[in-house]
């Protein structure tokens, strides 16, 4: 998941603590940290006589506000800032009698605060998995709502219950009411790991104009390659895509639209970036998922933009990293590796640092290389923008009509 930097000399096990990935970002970035700006607040962000005006403060809250122009404008603020709790019949009512008895996993810690507690986990992805497996160990009980099996990487506690949905919360007699009739009367805490809607409040400009970014949050509109800002190409929003390396697939975003900014590399002409938004709403059930690149697109997408960047002879610039066979296979197997390691920390009290330990604790068997190769289709021709044909063009415009007739 890392970017390539050869002075970082430490190593890392499986499934890193946060503190080891923080200590390798902040050695990545000392190289360009005159050019950071940290404790400011973004507060807005518009197009004024086109340039991008930028307005922002510095330290405390309240402080004055000072503004810049640039040509151009990267968002990499990430999602994970905007709590989506479903709107059950009756929560509202519930949260409101019962203080703190409803929260999201964005406010969850530790488990300890849980000790002796009753918790309901809603939600069946890595964080309902995590946060319910860490509470089974001080709780008094954990129960897990879950709508569908889980892709997530990890392997559920045995002594987690596992309840189907909620139908409803009963103020009255604080009870909730689940989909197959069962009702929980001993719930102390509800907490929902159910994800985040998409906001980008700085941008107000754009999204209270005629091509917003963000409607009702269940993705970021009119991107191409879930990033570049189609009805204005200076405007780029790095990091949406979901269930990726999110440094790796951000690594290459940055590479391709350098390169156009540069003016070394071309967009497709808008005909293409519209449709290509528009296939990727045709092939989801729902907007939320988008932008899921899950296993192997998230490994083809860098190889795509690798690709791209590729077209441009001699060019010294800095490359997304290509996939390796090795890596393509541990990301295929991301669930069993994580079942492994978790069970030889388990066994152990150490941290596995190779594929090999695990084998040798024979919790993993033989190594089976996906010798597969990328799949570029769901992504677009390797051309540069400017090598799109008159047919092209008239192909993608035909296919987005003919899909609105039917």
């Amino acid at each position: 998941m890392l970017f390539d930097n050869p002075t970082y000399g430490k190593e890392f096990t499986y499934f890193a603590h946060r503190s080891a990935i923080a200590d390798f970002l902040q050695h990545y970035a000392k190289e360009f940290e005159h050019l950071i700006s940290y404790n400011s607040n973004v507060s807005d962000v518009r197009k004024e006589d086109g340039v991008w005006v930028v307005t922002y403060q510095i330290g405390e809250a309240g402080s004055s506000p000072r503004k810049e122009t640039f040509d151009a404008v990267v968002v990499a603020t990430g999602y994970f800032n905007l709590p989506y709790i479903p709107d059950v019949k009756g929560i509202a009512e519930y949260a409101e009698k019962y203080a703190e008895s409803v929260l999201h996993s964005k406010s969850y810690r530790t488990p300890e605060p849980y000790k002796d507690k009753t918790v309901l986990v809603v939600g069946n992805a890595a964080s309902g998995i995590d946060i319910s497996n860490q509470l089974a160990a001080t709780a008094k009980r954990v129960y897990k709502s879950v709508r569908s099996e889980s892709t997530a990487p990890g392997r559920p506690d045995p002594s987690v219950k596992e309840v189907t949905e909620i139908d409803f919360f009963d103020p009255e007699d604080k009870s909730i009411h689940l989909k197959n009739g069962d009702i929980l009367n001993d719930v102390d805490v509800v907490i929902y790991a159910t994800g985040y809607l998409r906001s980008l409040p700085f941008l107000s400009q754009i999204n209270e104009g005629s091509h917003p970014l963000i409607t009702d949050g269940s993705y970021v509109r009119d991107l191409y390659l879930h990033f570049v800002y189609i009805e204005d190409p200076t405007l780029a929003v790095l990091g949406t895509p979901r269930f990726v390396l999110p440094f790796r697939v951000s690594q290459a975003q940055a590479c391709y639209i350098a390169r156009v900014w540069s003016g070394r590399l071309k967009l497709p002409p808008r005909a293409i970036m519209e449709y290509y938004i528009w296939k990727r709403l045709q092939e989801v059930k729902d907007t939320r998922m988008i932008h899921d690149l899950k296993f192997p697109e998230d490994a083809d997408f860098c190889e795509y933009i690798l690709a791209l960047c590729k077209l441009i002879p001699g060019d010294l610039g800095v490359f997304p990293r290509k996939w390796t066979k090795l890596e393509r296979t541990l990301r295929r197997d991301i669930g069993s590796l994580k079942v492994a390691f978790a069970q030889y920390l388990e066994d152990t009290g150490r941290f596995a640092t190779s594929r090999e330990e695990l084998v040798q604790a024979g919790l993993l068997g033989t190594l089976e290389i996906d010798d597969s190769d990328a799949d570029f289709s769901i992504f677009g021709k390797v051309i540069n923008g400017d090598q799109y044909t008159e047919e092209d063009i008239l192909e993608a415009t035909r296919c987005m009509i003919d899909g609105l007739k039917n």
